[in-house]
């Protein structure tokens, strides 16, 4: 024992000298290759969302981000114009007022104040906001892999780039159908919906797993972002508790713990909702019935739950093919079928089927079970089902339930496939063992692949109004609206086309689609006020324009672009198309009732001074004009020059003293007292007003004298 003693006391006496002679060692930073696996997973993730989607950066505004950015009077007005979008309905930036043109109305104001703030910070910079919508996409991406990695935890020591969570993340990511939500700014409101949504599940299994209260707080935050940026993630209210049942063991405490800050701020958000819209779901008040807002408007309730039913039909098949991508799925895109159609029917039997399948599957808790729940649960929201809302379909509305379908994929490629491999290899051991995963992954890279290849193909159609029109109209050919559209692109800017022959085939094209437009919906307003406008532009054939104009002001007299157009017309009317242009608006427009608009007088005054020197008639007409409302400068200034003309200076000079109220600063009102005071003699006075005329224009100078 004494001996172990001595040795024991000489080997400590040897490490002490060691240590106090070795020189010092810096200790190796210990890397977790766990770790280091799920950063260059993430790494690889982010870097797919972002080059998918990095030309975008190069797209303008397109479709409806006039309604939220360009057109959008609070987002102009940046830091200042938060407070009336947070207070205001989603559409009153862009109408000036409420209006209940969808059931249920709008309020969606978060993705709207980050336009206001990107505004405020840098001007109209669509590129900048492109790019915040890529970086957002990319950090959708890498939350989704960490819920994923959690719900997965047998999947922890895959290699990187494969698994239940890579799979499906990457699938996702890569999946054509949400080029319409990423390539477009407005998409940021689904963007956000997801995002914040599933940084509520997150916080919510963090909950579970370590009882923190910290996590039940950082829910509620992330679950009223979410629900300020769409309605939809009300969904989440079923796919929180139906994810811990899944993949955790909460008890029925946990459960309601975990499930109560979701309650809670629901219970807050539709308060404020209820506050800022005057009314919770609907106001039942929608103002107009209109089939571009209601595309089941002239349908039976059968044929709408049977259309319905097809539609969800169409989602399945662009989850599993998105071959033919589209932004328009407007009427008659879609046709309205009963439950007579196959095609109602066997959507209707998926589903069921589905349906039941999940409901066992949940049971057992199969993985495949919650991917068809999810998927079910999230797209019930936006399905015609539960409640209308203004369209068919869209392929945005597949964003977050893509999700499900995206797992039950990855499940497919990662666990059913090598099992299958692997019993066909012990059955008739055509396949060896090793090659299993080399097959698996090669079925996942060519899915992968294919879905790059597609989306990639179809994000350039997203540059421009230009382009998403003139390429969809290809791809929705029985939409009224988007060949509405695709006329309407085509007529943008033609009066500046110099070279004529290209003029002609550009409005020619137009109206091809424009006539297809009226083909499928006889009333399109938007088609009838374009194809009248197409008919001046192609030939000045103003009798085929006012024919297509009536029915416009059948529907609503003081129609303001007709009017303005109607104008224009008589502007540019010669020859025989003076008189018939005094008909049409003598006959058709200033004797229908409930017109309060100064422009068909104004338009006549024109038509009889400048075109038939009928100065009576024309000062008759510019009298009826002023005593509207909307009256410009212009008309005054014209029935003061038929005054003049008619050697009454004393009238001339009063409706000229009228438009120097409405416009004190026009040159042109100035110069015109000028003249009537010099006619009248006073020239001391005429000299004043034509100075003050020549200070505010100096081009004006040597006219009238």
């Amino acid at each position: 024992m004494a001996k172990k003693d001595k040795k024991s006391k000489a080997t400590n006496k040897a490490k002490t000298n060691n240590n106090t002679t070795a020189k010092p060692q810096a200790r190796k930073k210990l890397v977790d290759p766990k770790r280091k696996q799920h950063r260059m997973a993430a790494i690889a993730l982010f870097l797919l969302a972002f080059i998918l989607y990095a030309y975008s950066i190069t797209f303008g505004y397109v479709l409806d981000d006039q309604l939220y950015i360009t057109s959008n009077q609070f987002t102009k007005q940046g830091f200042s114009g938060i407070d009336d979008i947070l207070t205001k309905e989603s559409l009153v930036g862009f109408w000036g007022q409420q209006k209940e043109l969808l059931e249920g109305g709008r309020y969606r104001p978060l993705a709207i104040v980050t336009y206001a703030i990107e505004y405020q910070l840098f001007g109209e910079k669509p590129g900048l906001t492109h790019l915040i919508n890529v970086l957002l996409y990319g950090l959708t991406a890498l939350i989704l892999f960490r819920v994923l990695r959690r719900l997965f935890r047998s999947e922890q020591n895959n290699k990187w780039y494969w698994g239940i969570p890579f799979i499906t993340t990457a699938l996702f990511v890569a999946h054509p159908l949400h080029s319409e939500v990423i390539a477009n700014i407005k998409g940021r409101v689904e963007i956000l919906a997801l995002l914040f949504s599933l940084l509520t599940l997150w916080n919510s299994l963090r909950y579970i797993d370590t009882k923190q209260f910290k996590y039940l707080l950082f829910t509620a935050l992330a679950f009223f972002l979410a629900m300020m940026s769409k309605e939809s993630p009300i969904t989440f209210l079923a796919v929180v508790p139906l994810t811990l049942y899944y993949f955790t063991d909460a008890n029925l405490s946990d459960h309601i713990k975990a499930l109560s800050p979701l309650l809670i701020v629901t219970a807050i958000f539709f308060f404020i909702r209820y506050q800022v819209l005057g009314y919770v779901l609907g106001s039942g008040e929608v103002v107009a019935q209109e089939l571009l807002n209601d595309p089941f408007l002239n349908a039976t309730t059968g044929e709408k739950y049977a259309t319905v039913f097809y539609t969800l039909g169409l989602y399945v098949k662009l989850l599993f093919a998105p071959l033919v991508l589209t932004h328009d799925y407007y009427p008659k895109q879609i046709p309205i079928i009963g439950w007579g159609d196959l095609r109602a029917i066997a959507s209707f039997a998926l589903y069921a089927i589905m349906g039941l399948a999940a409901l066992w599957g949940i049971y057992k808790k199969q993985a495949w079970a919650y991917g068809i729940a999810f998927y079910i649960i999230t797209l019930s929201i936006v399905s015609n089902v539960v409640i209308s809302i203004g369209t068919f379909m869209n392929e945005r509305f597949l964003y977050i339930p893509s999700i499900g379908f995206c797992l039950i994929a990855a499940l497919a490629i990662g666990r059913w496939l090598p099992d299958w491999l692997n019993k066909r290899s012990n059955d008739s051991q055509t396949t060896t063992a090793s090659n299993i995963p080399t097959i698996a992954l090669a079925a996942f890279g060519l899915l992968l692949s294919a879905y790059v290849v597609r989306t990639m193909i179809r994000v350039p159609a997203w540059e421009s109004n230009r382009t998403l029109f003139l390429t969809d109209v290809e791809n929705s050919p029985n939409s009224t609206k988007v060949n509405t559209s695709a006329g309407g692109v085509l007529l943008e800017g033609i009066e500046n086309v110099k070279d004529q022959n290209q003029k002609r085939k550009r409005v020619t094209r137009a109206i091809k689609y424009l006539d297809k437009a009226l083909v499928l919906y006889p009333s399109n307003p938007n088609a009838l006020l374009l194809r009248g406008n197409a008919a001046v532009e192609l030939d000045q054939d103003f009798d085929t324009a006012l024919k297509y104009y009536s029915p416009l002001l059948d529907n609503n007299p003081n129609h303001p672009q007709v009017q303005k157009n109607i104008s224009m017309i008589a502007e540019a009317a010669d020859g025989k198309s003076v008189n018939k242009m005094i008909s049409f608006i003598e006959q058709s427009i200033i004797s229908r009732p409930g017109l309060n608009t100064s422009l068909p007088f104004d338009a006549l005054g024109i038509l009889y001074g400048r075109k038939k020197n009928d100065l009576a008639n024309a000062a008759r007409y510019f009298e009826q004009a002023i005593t509207y409302p909307d009256a410009d400068v212009g008309s005054y200034q014209d029935l003061a020059i038929v005054y003049g003309m008619s050697g009454d200076y004393e009238k001339a000079l009063e409706v000229n003293f009228k438009a120097l109220e409405k416009a004190p600063t026009n040159a042109k009102v100035l110069l015109n007292l000028s003249i009537t005071y010099n006619n009248l003699g006073q020239t001391e006075k005429a000299q004043q007003y034509y100075q003050q005329a020549l200070a505010i224009d100096p081009s004006l100078a040597n006219r009238g004298r």
